[in-house]
């Protein structure tokens, strides 16, 4: 199996991407009272449509789905309607509050600066496979760590942050996550904050279809599934 890097020119025009969740009901044919099971096998699903398609674009977007041989390979995305954390200046001219930094990281001789991102999170503790949270370091004190919805990937996975979270004094953040962590994680392992991706596969053999009427402009949609 390979896995490609999702090409940069291509961007969808519409997309749905969420969390399917793997779980059991049991209703009761006579009360109708519910119990649930969360069984493991959450994953990632999208659909994206690209359209228009210039020559070149639609071009590319044929080659693609042509390596990925429908199933047999997988490709990186991520959700495009939130490539970066909130509070990251990237993000729709968000600025976070907190001291802002220069390019070059440095600040002001008194210690105030302007510090632009979030620092360098990573993990301030292990967590065992199934882990609903992470508890993070690096972040800059007192600022938001992440938002309620933000992406974040570890370990070559993705993961989004149940509820909004700040960072204390000390940098640290105890951040709720979906789904269950796939593995677990030791220290120190850095996350991923920027464009945050996970691997994916066509969910069929028949996801190369265009029905496109003949001319300069084509139309794609693809349908994909986190590869487990």
């Amino acid at each position: 199996m390979t896995e490609y890097a999702w090409p940069a020119t291509l961007r969808p025009s519409r997309l749905s991407f969420y969390l399917q969740h793997n779980t059991l009901r049991f209703v009761s044919p006579v009360t109708r009272a519910t119990q649930v099971l969360r069984r493991e096998g959450a994953r990632w699903v999208a659909e994206a449509s690209f359209e228009p398609l210039g020559r070149v674009q639609a071009g590319v977007m044929d080659g693609l789905l042509a390596a990925l041989a429908g199933s047999a390979n997988t490709v990186r995305i991520w959700d495009w309607r939130r490539e970066y954390r909130t509070g990251d200046p990237r993000s729709q001219g968000d600025v976070p509050t907190g001291p802002y930094s220069f390019s070059d990281a440095t600040i002001f001789t008194d210690g105030t600066g302007l510090v632009v991102g979030s620092g360098n999170p990573s993990l301030a503790a292990g967590a065992p496979r199934g882990a609903l949270s992470i508890v993070t370091q690096g972040w800059w004190p007192s600022t938001v760590a992440v938002g309620a919805g933000d992406y974040i990937g570890l370990g070559g996975r993705l993961y989004i942050a149940t509820a909004a979270v700040a960072a204390s004094g000390a940098g640290t953040a105890t951040v709720a996550i979906a789904p269950p962590l796939r593995a677990a994680v030791v220290v120190g392992e850095p996350l991923v904050l920027s464009l945050p991706s996970v691997p994916m596969r066509l969910v069929s053999d028949d996801e190369a279809a265009n029905p496109t009427r003949p001319g300069p402009f084509a139309a794609v949609t693809i349908r994909l599934e986190e590869a487990l």
